[in-house]
């Protein structure tokens, strides 16, 4: 059967002086869909979720059953 899992991210909405801030919340993201992928999960889809103050990012990824 095959393994299904998501990854949420939340990321703030910043102004100039806080880019640093969401560049590492961005750069956890990658490292989190880089360690699924090392397991043997793809990236199935990604929706992102615009609100005043956040972007939320839900990943969806999946593995095959050879991979479990």
């Amino acid at each position: 059967m095959q393994s299904i899992s998501t990854i949420t991210t939340i990321v703030p909405i910043v102004d100039d002086t806080e880019i640093p801030r969401q560049l590492r919340k961005l750069a956890e993201r990658d490292e989190d869909l880089m360690s699924y992928a090392r397991s043997g999960y793809r990236l199935a889809s990604t929706v992102a979720i615009t609100g005043p103050e956040f972007v939320t990012f839900v990943d969806t990824l999946t593995r095959d059953p050879e991979h479990n």
